[in-house]
C-alpha cells in the first residue's frame, strides 16, 4: 500500500493549472470546473494527479484516468489494477492506493468544532471517550477519520451509518460488513489521517510527498 500527498498552500499558477487540467479526461475537467472557489477546484486536480503519478509507479505509464469506472454510488476505481481513494482538507491532499482489497481515507484539519452537533454520530461508548474533554478534538478528529475512512473504503456512499461503526483502538467493526483494520497516517500536527482497509497490515505503509 502506498500513500501519495501534497500540500497545496497556494493557487497553481494559471499556466500550470491549464496544462494539468488539460491531461484529464473530459468528465473530470468538467467537474473540477464546477467549483466555486479555487482550494476546492486545485486540491480536486491534485488528487488526481497524485492518482496517475501511481499509476506511473506501478508501470502504467500509457495509462490515463479515462480507465476510471464508477459504481453505483459514483465511488471511482481502476478495474483488475488497483484502488484507491483521495481526500483533501483544507491544503492537504492524499491518495491512497491498494493493490488488492479495497481502501479508503479520510483527512480532517485539526481545528476547534462544536462536537456536539455530531454526537448522534457515535455509539455510547464512544461518545464517552469523545466527550471526555470538550477541549480534546484530536480524539474527536481520530474516531471520526477512522469512520468515514471505512465508509470510503466499503464504497456505498452514505449508506451506513456511522453509528454502524464501531471503532475500538485499530479495529472498525461495521454492520453487515465485518472487522476493518484502520491506521493512521501521520504526515502533519495540524492534519489527522486515517487509511482503513479489509486485511491487517502486514508490511509498512509507503508514504510518498509529491510537489505540484
Amino acid at each position: 500500500m502506498r500513500v501519495y500527498y501534497a500540500i497545496v498552500p497556494r493557487p497553481l499558477n494559471d499556466f500550470d493549472f491549464k496544462k494539468y487540467l488539460k491531461q484529464m479526461p473530459s468528465a473530470i475537467q468538467l467537474k473540477i470546473g464546477r467549483y466555486k472557489n479555487w482550494q476546492d477546484a486545485h486540491t480536486s486536480l491534485i488528487g488526481k494527479l497524485l492518482l496517475t503519478q501511481a499509476l506511473q509507479d506501478s508501470g502504467l505509464q500509457k495509462m490515463d484516468l479515462s480507465v476510471l469506472t464508477y459504481n453505483k454510488y459514483g465511488r471511482p476505481s481502476v478495474p483488475g489494477i488497483m484502488d484507491f481513494n483521495i481526500s483533501h482538507s483544507e491544503n492537504l491532499v492524499v491518495c491512497a492506493i491498494a493493490t488488492n482489497g479495497s481502501i479508503g481515507i479520510d483527512a480532517e484539519a485539526l481545528k476547534p468544532i462544536n462536537k456536539t452537533d455530531f454526537y448522534n454520530c457515535w455509539t455510547p461508548a464512544e461518545a464517552k471517550i469523545i466527550y471526555q474533554d470538550p477541549e480534546d478534538y484530536k480524539t474527536f478528529y481520530s474516531h471520526w477519520t477512522k469512520k468515514e475512512a471505512v465508509v470510503k473504503a466499503i464504497g456505498n456512499g452514505l449508506n451506513i451509518p456511522l453509528t454502524d461503526i464501531e471503532i475500538k483502538g485499530d479495529l472498525a467493526t461495521v454492520a453487515h460488513h465485518g472487522n476493518w483494520y484502520v491506521k493512521e497516517i501521520p504526515l502533519s500536527e495540524k492534519y489527522i489521517v486515517h487509511m482503513a482497509a479489509k486485511e491487517p497490515y502486514k508490511d509498512p505503509v509507503v508514504v510518498i510527498q509529491k510537489e505540484f
